[in-house]
């Protein structure tokens, strides 16, 4: 609960104070001192001088004793109202957020105690959208598979139930292996987007950008070019020094290809990958010629559920594997149209010193 609805006077005092609750305390330690200091003297001057030195020592040890209650006592109300009823009120939000999911209010304080429950407030709201984002995917992934696996179950019927002319029945297995091969592509690409979020990754070997740039050659040349896809590898600092891990380079670019062959919509498919070196880091640019992505939704495509594809026919996690394969090698990763036409998707990975 917000201190300034339950105590308004309070919480302003302590939106201004608590952060300073030090300096008051040495304060009153320093007033408490001084008082008591010219006191004594006052004290002594009246015993001597006083027709009952004692009684007189009596009244003096008793007010110092009133005063230093007094300066106790506001201490301790200052201590109890800026410093211990909010953390009181905090450990009460919290457990009624893990109890029962009311989620904490941001506050107006500015002070440390204000700091810790607006950072708890932004905690929960990122739990809760990750744990949105979890349900969005279980439900993905769920249509993914129902949709052809309502198919394989209803052809099976028909080809256990009815009598069928070979020809249908030819036809039946086919659809059925072809939908098999839907969900399977749809549980791979879940294994890879787990197998990246989930897995201690291995020790990386140091790898030149030269080399890179060949192994992709190597790996996607000869096969995009059966494919009718023109595929260009253009390395500008060969002797630049990457950590990688040529397994999830690869992966990081086939799925960057998968992703331009599925939805670039372009007659004759063009791709390019460019790497350069730019002070310590490394540069890697992957583009193609299709027709790019609408610039309202080019900051959702590498979130785990976004695909282009109104159709659903796949889950949507390729580019989110791209983002973590490449954050898990210490770098960024943006995507942007080309003015004539186009995704890039940018890389940056940090080199290390030759």
């Amino acid at each position: 609960m917000d201190t300034q609805r339950k105590f308004p006077g309070v919480g302003w005092l302590s939106s201004h104070l608590s952060r300073k609750l030090v300096v008051i305390v040495v304060a009153l330690a320093l007033v408490n001192w001084a008082v008591i200091s010219l006191h004594f003297v006052d004290v002594l001057e009246a015993i001597y001088t006083a027709s009952d030195p004692e009684v007189a020592s009596k009244y003096a040890a008793l007010s110092l004793l009133l005063f230093n209650l007094l300066v106790l006592v506001v201490g301790a109300f200052l201590l109890f109202f800026l410093v211990i009823a909010p953390l009181i009120r905090l450990r009460k939000t919290m457990r009624e957020y893990y109890q029962s999911g009311k989620p904490p209010q941001r506050t107006v304080r500015s002070d440390e105690i204000g700091r810790l429950q607006n950072t708890f407030a932004e905690l929960t709201a990122i739990a809760e959208q990750k744990d949105q984002a979890q349900r969005r995917l279980i439900a993905s992934i769920s249509h993914d598979i129902k949709t052809p696996l309502t198919s394989v179950l209803g052809y099976s019927e028909r080809l256990c139930s009815a009598e069928l002319t070979p020809e249908r029945r030819e036809q039946y297995i086919g659809l059925i292996h072809e939908k098999a091969l839907r969900i399977k592509a749809v549980v791979d690409e879940f294994d890879d987007y787990l197998d990246v979020g989930l897995h201690d990754p291995d020790p990386m070997p140091l790898m030149t950008a030269g080399e890179l740039c060949r192994r992709l050659r190597q790996e996607y040349d000869e096969e995009l070019r059966d494919a009718g896809v023109t595929f260009r590898v253009q390395c500008y600092t060969p002797k630049a020094q990457i950590i990688c891990s040529w397994e999830q380079m690869r992966r990081l670019f086939g799925n960057l290809i998968s992703n331009s062959i599925s939805h670039a919509g372009a007659d004759r498919l063009e791709l390019v990958v460019q790497c350069r070196q730019e002070g310590d880091r490394l540069l890697l640019t992957f583009r193609d010629n299709g027709r790019g992505v609408p610039p309202e939704l080019l900051g959702q495509i590498f979130e785990p559920l976004y695909t282009s594809d109104k159709g659903r026919k796949v889950s949507g996690l390729g580019l989110s594997i791209c983002k973590s394969i490449v954050k898990a090698h210490g770098g960024s990763i943006h995507a942007e149209n080309i003015p004539e036409g186009g995704l890039l998707i940018g890389m940056s990975l940090p080199c290390v010193e030759g």
